[in-house]
């Protein structure tokens, strides 16, 4: 099932030209789509799809726009700062940002304990 909804996000990405779109111009209202899949998955599929084209261009577009200096040289929201994963964390679980929260069973990056995400193959975390 995963396989499918990855080929499937894939296959949209590369359809709709996401990779050098802005996310704001192509959000469309799916901030909570991108939150809940940038932070859901095996810890191996989630470090495979954020080396991907949508989800790198949405960690720069929360760089650029969570006013946090992002990249230690005193500056916030620059053009090309891309946040850390926590910083994404808090920008997604912020109602202004993300309204709906993050949805599924994110891991949460500031716990190191086993959020209960299934990774265990019992689905009970």
């Amino acid at each position: 099932m995963r396989r499918i909804a990855l080929a499937l996000l894939l296959a949209l990405g590369l359809a709709g030209g996401m990779a050098g779109a802005d996310p704001a111009e192509r959000n469309d209202g799916n901030t909570h789509g991108r939150c809940t899949s940038y932070f859901n998955g095996s810890e191996n599929g989630q470090d495979h799809k954020r080396e991907a084209g949508p989800f790198t261009a949405f960690a720069q577009y929360v760089g650029e726009n969570d006013g946090r200096d992002n990249d230690g040289d005193d500056a916030t929201d620059e053009e090309g700062e891309v946040a850390s994963e926590i910083d994404i964390w808090d920008w997604c679980m912020d109602p202004t940002n993300n309204p709906k929260g993050i949805g599924g069973q994110p891991d949460d990056p500031n716990t190191e304990e086993n959020d209960g995400n299934g990774n265990n193959g019992n689905g009970n975390g």
